[in-house]
């Protein structure tokens, strides 16, 4: 019995490297809300603090999450491993895999037992100098104990075993949202294909647009609006605009299986998507959303601006109870919990 109780209070650490809020870290916050709700302690633990304040710390002081920021050196992790002696490290992002991995190398002549878990969460083919730090995080991940991968695309691309995971998010008080816009939710950047999303704006100039977002595609971007457009800028948190809107655009060029989605679908907003990452094994075409090609969006979007609200009330219904059945807390934090083995 003692042992269970320590093993049930063991602090499970998710590591990241981190200056901003998206997809690893809205899919941190579900994740450690979900352990908690599993009355299993967890620490965020950041590599290092870029600015004063990060938005993801206001979220996880709201949700009661306990989090450390380091200062960005191996040594330093080494440390505070050492001291605090975690039972869990759950890594997200190639410096936070290459960190742990390291770590546990450095912990091989002790006592110390850690379980290393990783996720991979990039499905876009990186250049440069990332493309170095891809390369190495992929190579390296029979390190860890036990590697997820959010969609099929990355997992082909990992050259050792690894077990796809669903996205996920907290189900719990999320009602059907009221909003009629039509959004695209995400990073201004290539591969989520924001561009697309304009070229849909000047096709339905009779429609409003709302881009939420900022990224290395702003200014792009801002240069041929049409007048329907409306640019948010960059949101810390979405959770009282998703009421706002009504039908959520992914146009992405490479996914996994994007957060934006789930969190839209949980609140009955359908999805028009292009056939990219996991969608289809989010989306239901034509019965909770849409999967179309990308010349095909504009199609969908003209029917659902036909529908009626009746008609549409069975998608938003369709829409929510996929999320509830298998893409939230309750479904996939214990096949997470069996692979921590705590």
């Amino acid at each position: 019995m003692k042992n269970q109780i320590h093993k049930k209070n063991a602090e499970i650490w998710l590591l990241l490297d981190s200056r901003d809020v998206g997809g690893i870290e809205s899919h941190i916050l579900q994740l450690a809300q979900g352990i908690t709700s599993f009355q299993r302690s967890v620490r965020v633990i950041f590599l290092r603090q870029y600015d004063n304040t990060h938005p993801l710390t206001h979220l996880l002081n709201e949700a009661n999450i306990s989090y450390r920021f380091l200062n960005g050196s191996l040594r330093d992790l080494f440390r505070y491993a050492r001291h605090h002696r975690p039972v869990v490290i759950h890594s997200h992002g190639y410096k936070a895999a290459l960190y742990s991995r390291l770590l546990r190398l450095s912990l091989l002549t002790s006592h110390q037992k850690i379980r290393f878990i990783n996720t991979f969460h990039a499905g876009e083919v990186s250049k440069g100098k990332l493309a170095i730090y891809d390369f190495l995080d992929r190579c390296s991940a029979p390190l860890s104990h036990y590697n997820f991968v959010v969609s099929e695309q990355i997992k082909s691309r990992i050259p050792s075993k690894t077990t796809v995971l669903n996205n996920f998010i907290t189900t719990q008080n999320l009602a059907i949202s009221q909003g009629s816009q039509v959004a695209f939710v995400g990073r201004l950047s290539h591969e989520k294909a924001p561009d697309r999303f304009i070229q849909l704006a000047q096709k339905h100039t009779d429609h409003q647009f709302h881009l939420y977002g900022s990224g290395p595609m702003e200014q792009e971007l801002l240069k041929p609006t049409t007048g329907n457009v409306v640019f948010h800028g960059h949101q810390n948190s979405m959770d009282r605009i998703w009421n706002n809107i009504g039908l959520l655009v992914i146009c992405s060029r490479y996914e996994g299986l994007p957060m934006t989605a789930l969190e839209a679908m949980g609140r009955g907003i359908p999805v028009i998507s292009t056939p990219v990452g996991n969608l289809h094994k989010l989306i239901k075409h034509e019965e909770n959303s849409w999967i179309v090609k990308p010349e095909q969006l504009s199609q969908s979007l003209i029917h659902w601006f036909s529908l009626s609200n009746q008609q549409k009330e069975p998608i938003q219904q369709a829409a929510q109870q996929t999320i509830r059945h298998s893409f939230s807390t309750e479904a996939i934090i214990p096949t997470i919990l069996t692979a921590y083995q705590v």
